[in-house]
């Protein structure tokens, strides 16, 4: 379990709070499937999806500060992460113009893991000012 809670650490804090491509490559599996806001379409499919979409977003809004775990906790092949990133938007994402404002994401994910690689992410999250503010954009590609 601590093992793969240092994999999930690896990829919360390097790849997802500074955008880290390295980290992902060293601790997603290649067909790694993830369920994330951040694709409203749909899953997103494999290592290089995920960075590509995890790349976009950190440059349209990176990091005020270091992310912070929260919460964690390992059972079985699963980890359980809840942290709080601080974002500024500071370049278009959807077609939404940067605003400038920093936003507060408050997540947890749960993480299966095989063979030390993460296979599957789910997303929950509650950011509300984010989804407030893409609202507009993402509404149309959600609800059609």
């Amino acid at each position: 379990m601590a093992d793969h809670i240092s994999v999930i650490r690896r990829f919360t804090i390097d790849f997802l709070g500074k955008g880290d491509l390295a980290a992902a490559d060293d601790t997603l599996d290649p067909s790694v499937k993830g369920i994330t806001g951040l694709k409203p379409t749909g899953p997103i499919e494999g290592r290089e999806e995920y960075k590509a979409i995890v790349a976009a977003f950190v440059d349209a809004f990176p990091a005020e500060g270091p992310l912070a775990i929260i919460d964690q906790f390992a059972a079985g092949d699963r980890v359980v992460t809840r942290f709080h990133s601080r974002q500024r938007h500071t370049k278009e994402f959807f077609g939404l113009a940067a605003t400038n404002r920093v936003i507060l994401f408050d997540e947890m994910h749960v993480a299966r893991l095989r063979n030390g690689l993460i296979v599957e992410n789910i997303v929950s999250a509650t950011n509300l000012e984010f989804e407030m503010l893409m609202a507009p954009i993402l509404t149309p590609l959600i609800l059609k």
